[in-house]
């Protein structure tokens, strides 16, 4: 499963290395599998689990730079910086916002 294409009616799909996916299916406690659903009653629940992920995350990027001193993470423009998890995880969680409003499933596939 390289790639892992999220599908809702309520948003455009999003195409995700399954590397990243895994993750994402461990936030929300899915199963890794070449196929899934999140009901539309499910989706409340994920949207939660990895907003708080996101929000996790963006704390602990905030204390290690205050560990080291460094307020601005962008003052060592030579530093290359990796891509963060919650920009990852963006896409998913407009999507999941987006089909939590309109009631949708979101599936995913290959």
């Amino acid at each position: 499963m390289p790639l892992v294409i999220f599908r809702s009616k309520a948003a455009a799909d999003i195409t995700m290395f399954a590397e990243n996916a895994r993750r994402i299916f461990e936030i929300i406690g899915r199963p890794e599998s070449a196929r899934g659903v999140i009901t539309a009653e499910q989706v409340p629940d994920a949207l939660q689990r990895l907003t708080a992920a996101v929000e996790q995350e963006k704390a602990q990027q905030k204390e290690a730079s205050a560990d080291t001193g460094n307020d601005e993470p962008e003052s060592k423009p030579t530093q290359a910086r990796g891509v963060t998890f919650s920009q990852r995880a963006f896409p998913l969680i407009e999507m999941l916002r987006a089909a939590q409003k309109k009631n949708a499933h979101v599936s995913w596939g290959t």
